[in-house]
């Protein structure tokens, strides 16, 4: 089990009479700006303090030798995107060093160059006290955007999303990402760069890649060795950690690669028969494979038809085999480290090996191979992996394939709901050459628009091209951004179905010529097994959606094997909830364009140690729980009930904490039951059996409040016996990552805000109510009244490594439990 495992909460539902208002339950959000005196103050001080420690440090620290600017962190207030580009101006010389995301708040650090100090100081102090012509703060829009502005450090140099700065004397191989937008070119910055690395005895790659303003040169370090790289902040733009150079190890001998897999061999745990399974839907799998065989049982690898033989006839499904167990193999191989599998593999071949199946066969054949996989271990756990998808013009239009999958998943024929992993699809022709225009109006093909799977697209962090032959070609896709060949939905439009994919995995990257010509490179792809057939090399490599989906798959084998009481919805609750967007990805899509950037990422990259376990600053509850949304009265079905969970958040433990920033994100993850059409185009309701949605407590209304705003039923009656409209509603005054209509497309919803720990005491009830589907108009009461289940989850972070939130909600439940204990003896005393 992880150190700090997430809570699992329970008894902390309220049942209520639910009726929807006809106004609905909105959620809109209205932007609260500063107190222009105390803010402008505030902001003034910052300034000034970052100032005198910048220029304090000046001469005692050698990285900042030569600088004629101040390296300062801007920490986001409200829309410090627009606001810091109108700031950072050709004219005045301000750059936008790096920025990163941290906790759903994004920090620049910023080059502030010494004669513009003041300056800056002068705008503030202007917002402080001087008005425009229409009576507002001048500067507003800027000033208030902000909330803090430090003296920036090395460490905040580091991008890396969701990996703290290493320790200091850590060496690993690093990207050292360098602005090559100042007066000198890239070619003296970079002679300027080797020339006092090798005084530092600090190893460098003899290759490079060149971004527009960005030169990327990998080095062999520690961080305390850069603390003393003399003039490294005139041009250093950020730190990364660099990945693996796969093509390395793919290029090495057949007999070298052995020597290497039986090393990793020798070091692997595996997990035992009774396991967690991930089935692979495929092209069969080869468990001669000296890295698959003990984790593939020859009664688990089967076909759909057995003249087709279980073997692998293509090498695709077998390089998914080795991505679904270790993960990149790159990984793994170096680091000499032990490894713990808690999970094995099963194959079914659903593809033969002459021809293809007729398109209609897919969803049968695809249903039969999974009956098959679990008539032979019907009591094991398991997540399907599907990578293999058929082109067509259905765009978000269910087919009878992605039908098939939903009611799966759904267990509508027989109760046992499944957890499916399921591809986006790949660009077929062209990749790379109209990057990524092509890809926007590329449509994720079937079954990936199923609302119940989770549906995973590519993005990639592999910029780098090891090969002297391909001199003068460059990567397509800048690292952080859509992986070239990965299919979106954004040529759906605003129709309101899901946003496939859900999230992005890595899936590789292409080179190309100048002229737009892109290939296939080694070191841009993901290391994994290669069928014998195919090569006497052992490894190879792998790369686009379907390398992306055996990651996903992975790491939800992962989390079910540590939690294994948790439902199919909860481990595909647990992976979106996990999921953030790059820097690049929100520099892509900004803020007013956010439902785009659903379209083509999802909610982003997955970040397995947080899906797996909680942490002092970052503290996960989850609820498992079944609702009945509808009920039969008289020949028409209704509303039902909808639940309202109190969670254990110490209230006057974080009204004490006042202003401390906090983050709340919550997640709601169902299955729907499917009615497919069988002609003409449908309505979103026809399709799902329900909906489920939630609603978070606004920190300024009363339970009772909350409760009206929500639910018809909730509110006063008038003479006549009609419920009244109610005139108590507050407005959300918290800025949600999406806001309520980007947020609850499909079958699983997710959302966050940032805010204080005062507004987070007072968010402490979280409303789950039904909406309209086909259930509901059925006129079976028995399908009326079907119950159906969710998963909530919900986490609270700060950034304050003071504030142990873990330990704060982990008292609570224990007072709560006391206090309930408490109780019942009471209640049996009396009865006695």
């Amino acid at each position: 089990m992880p150190e700090l495992p997430h809570f699992t909460l329970r008894d902390t539902r309220t049942i209520l009479a639910y009726t929807q208002p006809p106004e609905g339950g909105g959620n809109g959000p209205t932007l609260v700006l500063p107190n222009r005196k105390t803010h402008g103050e505030k902001l003034l001080l910052d300034i000034e303090r970052a100032e005198k420690k910048a220029k304090a440090r000046q001469n005692s620290e050698p990285i900042r030798e030569g600088l004629q600017f101040i390296p300062m962190r801007f920490e986001e207030g409200s829309e410090i995107d627009l606001a810091l580009k109108s700031l950072a101006t050709k004219t005045n010389g301000v750059r936008i060093v790096n920025a990163r995301e941290r906790n759903g708040r994004k920090e620049y650090l910023v080059a502030v160059p010494d004669s513009q100090v003041s300056k800056l100081a002068d705008k503030f102090r202007d917002y402080r006290d001087k008005d425009t012509k229409s009576g507002k703060p001048k500067n507003e829009a800027f000033a208030s955007s902000i909330s803090k502005i430090e003296s920036a450090d090395l460490a905040d140099y580091w991008t890396e999303p969701n990996e703290p700065i290493p320790k200091t004397t850590e060496t690993f191989w690093w990207e050292v990402w360098l602005d090559s937008g100042s007066d000198q070119s890239a070619q003296n910055i970079e002679e300027w760069f080797r020339s006092i690395a090798q005084l530092q005895n600090i190893i460098l790659s003899p290759l490079r890649v060149q971004f527009p303003d960005r030169l990327v040169i990998l080095a062999f370090t520690s961080f305390a060795q850069w603390e003393h790289f003399p003039g490294l902040l005139r041009y250093l733009a950020e730190f990364r950690r660099a990945n693996l150079i796969t093509g390395e190890l793919d290029n090495l001998s057949s007999s070298d690669q052995a020597e290497f897999g039986k090393d990793l061999l020798s070091r692997t745990d595996i997990a035992p028969k009774d396991s967690v399974r991930i089935c692979i839907l495929d092209t069969g799998v080869d468990r001669g494979h000296i890295l698959l065989e003990q984790s593939l049982s020859s009664e688990d690898h089967q076909s759909w038809q057995k003249e087709w033989g279980a073997d692998d006839h293509d090498g695709h499904g077998t390089k998914m085999a080795g991505v679904c167990l270790f993960g990149p193999l790159g990984d793994p191989i170096i680091s000499g480290d032990p490894i713990r599998l808690t999970h094995r593999l099963e194959s079914v071949k659903i593809l033969p090996p002459l021809g293809e199946n007729s398109p209609p066969d897919y969803g049968p054949i695809t249903i039969g191979s999974m009956a098959a996989a679990e008539t032979i271990a019907p009591q094991s756990q398991r997540v399907f992996c599907l990578a293999v998808t058929a082109p067509g013009d259905d765009l978000w239009r269910p087919t009878l394939w992605s039908a098939y999958l939903d009611q799966a998943c759904a267990g509508a024929l027989d109760g046992e709901r499944r957890l499916m992993v399921v591809s986006a699809g790949n660009l077929r022709n062209n990749a790379g050459k109209n990057y990524p225009d092509e890809n926007y109006v590329s449509s994720v093909e079937s079954p990936a628009q199923a609302w119940n799977v989770l549906t995973v697209g590519a993005y990639t962090n592999l910029p780098w091209i090891n090969e002297k032959e391909l001199d003068g070609y460059n990567p397509v896709a800048k690292p952080g951004s859509l992986s070239p060949r990965s299919r979106t939905s954004l040529c759906w439009g605003d129709d309101p179905w899901p946003n496939k994919p859900d999230v992005v995995f890595e899936g590789g990257n292409l080179a190309k010529d100048k002229s737009g010509f892109a290939i296939d490179v080694d070191n841009l792809q993901i290391l994994t097994t290669q069928s014998p057939k195919k090569s006497d090399k052992l490894l190879c490599t792998f790369g686009d959606t379907s390398a992306a989906t055996a990651q996903a798959s992975r790491m939800a084998a992962i989390l079910q094997s540590e939690y294994p009481y948790y439902w199919p919805e909860t481990i595909r609750g647990l992976i979106v909830h996990s999921a953030e967007w790059t820097p690049e990805m929100l520099e892509e899509f900004k803020y007013e364009y956010r439902g785009r950037r659903l379209r083509v990422y999802g909610m982003g990259v997955p970040q397995l140690e947080r899906a797996r376990q909680s942490a002092q600053g970052f503290t996960t509850m989850v609820i498992q729980d079944v609702l009945q949304p509808f009920r039969k009265e008289g020949s028409e079905g209704k509303s039902n009930e909808m639940h309202l969970h109190d969670l254990p958040l110490p209230r006057e433990v974080l009204e004490e904490l006042g202003s401390l920033p906090v983050r709340m994100r919550v997640t709601l993850s169902y299955f729907i039951e499917p009615n497919p059409p069988r002609r003409g185009m449908i309505a979103q309701y026809q399709y799902a059996s329900h909906g489920f949605r939630f609603s978070v407590r606004r920190p300024e209304e009363t339970p009772d409040q909350m409760k009206k705003r929500i639910s018809l039923d909730a509110r006063e009656r008038n003479e006549q016996g009609k419920r009244v409209k109610t005139s108590e509603t507050v407005k959300d005054k918290r800025r949600w990552d999406l806001k309520k209509n980007l947020a609850v497309r499909g079958s699983i919803h997710s959302d966050a805000w940032n805010g204080t720990a005062a507004e987070l005491a007072l968010s402490n009830m979280i409303a789950v109510y039904p909406v309209a589907g086909w259930w509901r108009f059925r006129s079976d009461q028995e399908i009326v009244e079907r119950k159906a289940r969710y998963s909530l989850i919900v986490s609270i972070s700060t950034n304050d490594s003071k504030t142990n939130l873990y330990d704060m909600i982990e008292t609570e439940i224990n007072n709560r439990i006391t206090v309930s204990t408490a109780n019942k003896i009471v209640t049996e005393i009396s009865s006695e």
